[in-house]
């Protein structure tokens, strides 16, 4: 999904240069937090939830592997159209 979302905030990107400069650097700031911290804010939560016993860790992995598949399922009809 962060492979997605780069490309489509690229396209934006490209397609809208006539953004301000501030437009521009709220663009760039949100583009970081979003790739950068959303791929480590899913582990560490099912840790939290596996460390707190609120779950059993082999109900967890069917769950992961299903978004997993979901998501690039959902990239790879993307690229198709």
């Amino acid at each position: 999904m962060t492979c997605y979302f780069l490309s489509n905030w690229l396209i934006f990107l490209l397609r809208h240069p006539a953004s301000t400069p501030e437009d521009k650097f709220l663009s760039v700031v949100m583009f970081l937090v979003t790739t950068i911290f959303w791929p480590l804010m899913i582990p560490m939560s099912c840790l939290e939830i596996v460390q707190k016993k609120r779950i059993d860790f082999s109900k967890m992995i069917p769950v992961l592997l299903a978004i997993f598949v979901f998501s690039i399922s959902y990239y790879l009809t993307e690229i198709a159209y």
